[in-house]
């Protein structure tokens, strides 16, 4: 209980400096903030003595941090499959951080962090509870202007979706990387080069390390077309070790080259990405895809109602005697992209979203949507995130997944508390009922603080 006693000082805390000048919005990744625009602010208001601490020439250091609590209640978790039975439970996050700025061109930065489960009927996940550690923790030089090295453990956003490439904001322990990253910019292109490896979660004091048995490194640019319309474009490569596809166990080597385009016109808003995968898997051609395509019309009405629609494909594999893996691998996707249920991740899916969106004042927004959920190929199994097979693809080939009704509402409080909930029931399909699975109904409130 002492992560929600501390989520409860910080909410106290944030409703204390409501009325404070406000500094710019927290960003996703925390160590992209900057506040040394506080050194020309003679009046400091708020918490701005923390969040700019001069400590002689142009050295200065940064504190900041997070609570936040979770909640969820689920009856059928799973689909209920395995005997797994209704539960109650929270998760708590705690984050500390400090920027140190030596001078313009040598930065250090660290976050600490402390995850619990309260409550859980099964025992924590590996992303659930963290006794104390290093969350991030990295030194920054600037050789040149335009140019960043990075080294050490960071966390990786390299664009606004985190289709593909996520902080993994939504469940307990955010996603780490460990390695170096290289970014160069040039007016509206960004240039990052990058060679890193995932963080393995122990739930011990100060013992996460590298993964020894996974690499990740890539190529990306991104570009600003026009004031509203932005182009991305990457090569990326992931090496595991001893994973699993089927009945087949081996090491993988995957390549993936990509693009997204996104924008505005008008009224509208679009957001496409498509990827494509080759490599080897356990003396087998990798040869998977992935596509999405997303838009939506914003009225000119009360409350700015959004009439979104989205549509996702993974590829599965069609035949495992064939001599070719068919099953998309989304890499380090975004736990929440489809709902906080985890039920559903990339491999081998169709899904079909239609959303309507309200904004009835403004930090307030609600959403109501509708997915439905299909196996790309019969031959291939249903995968749960963010890429484990619900059950091993069996005799029965049928697609249909099911349906989610969901209702989403978020409000930002102020700049420092955010509450977001999440309503979702998922129907059991023919593929779901094949397994003896059942439908499930999930509610999830988040409440957290950041300063």
């Amino acid at each position: 209980m002492k992560i929600a006693s501390a989520a409860l000082l910080a909410a106290t805390v944030a409703a204390g400096v409501a009325h404070a000048a406000e500094p710019p919005a927290f960003k996703p990744v925390r160590s992209d903030e900057d506040y040394g625009y506080l050194k020309n602010v003679q009046d400091r208001e708020g918490l701005d003595p923390l969040r700019y601490i001069p400590l002689g020439g142009e050295a200065y250091l940064s504190l900041g941090g997070e609570a936040r609590l979770r909640v969820d209640a689920i009856d059928s978790p799973r689909f209920g499959l395995d005997g797994e039975q209704p539960d109650t439970f929270a998760l708590g996050r705690l984050l500390l951080s400090g920027d140190l700025h030596l001078t313009p061109a040598l930065r250090v930065y660290g976050e600490l962090g402390l995850h619990r489960d309260i409550g859980k009927r099964d025992a924590p996940a590996a992303i659930d509870r963290d006794d104390v550690d290093a969350q991030v923790l990295f030194v920054d030089i600037a050789p040149a202007a335009g140019w960043r090295v990075r080294l050490g453990r960071q966390e990786l956003q390299l664009n606004s979706t985190q289709r593909f490439i996520a902080v993994r904001e939504s469940p307990n322990i955010r996603q780490s990387f460990d390695g170096l990253r290289v970014t160069r910019a040039i007016g509206a292109l960004k240039l990052d080069a990058f060679y890193l490896q995932p963080v393995a979660l122990s739930p011990g004091a100060f013992d996460d390390t590298r993964s020894r048995s996974q690499r990740f490194y890539g190529l990306y640019a991104s570009t600003r077309l026009s004031p509203r319309q932005t182009l991305d474009v990457y090569a990326l490569g992931l090496e595991r070790d001893r994973v699993r596809f089927g009945t087949v166990t081996g090491d993988e080597r995957r390549a993936s080259l990509g693009a997204r385009l996104a924008g505005t016109a008008g009224a509208f808003d679009y957001d496409t990405e498509g990827m494509v995968q080759g490599g080897r898997f356990a003396g087998r051609k990798i040869r998977a895809f992935a596509a999405s395509a997303s838009g939506g019309y914003t009225l000119d009405r009360p409350w700015k109602p959004r009439l979104g629609l989205r549509l996702d494909l993974g590829s599965g594999d069609k035949d495992p005697t064939d001599g070719t893996l068919g099953t998309f691998n989304p890499l380090f996707p975004k736990g929440a992209y489809f709902n906080e249920t985890t039920l559903f991740s990339w491999g081998n899916l169709v899904s079909v979203r239609p959303s309507l969106g309200v904004t009835p004042r403004k930090g307030v927004s609600l959403e109501a949507s509708y997915t439905t959920h299909r196996r790309w190929t019969g031959a291939d199994a249903i995968y749960i995130q963010p890429l484990a097979p619900l059950a091993p693809a069996g005799s029965d080939r049928a697609k249909a997944v099911g349906g989610a009704a969901q209702l989403d509402g978020t409000w930002q409080v102020n700049r420092n508390l955010k509450l977001q909930a999440q309503l979702v029931h998922q129907e059991a399909g023919p593929a779901i009922r094949a397994l003896g699975g059942k439908p499930v109904n999930l509610a999830v409130l988040f409440t957290q603080v950041r300063f």
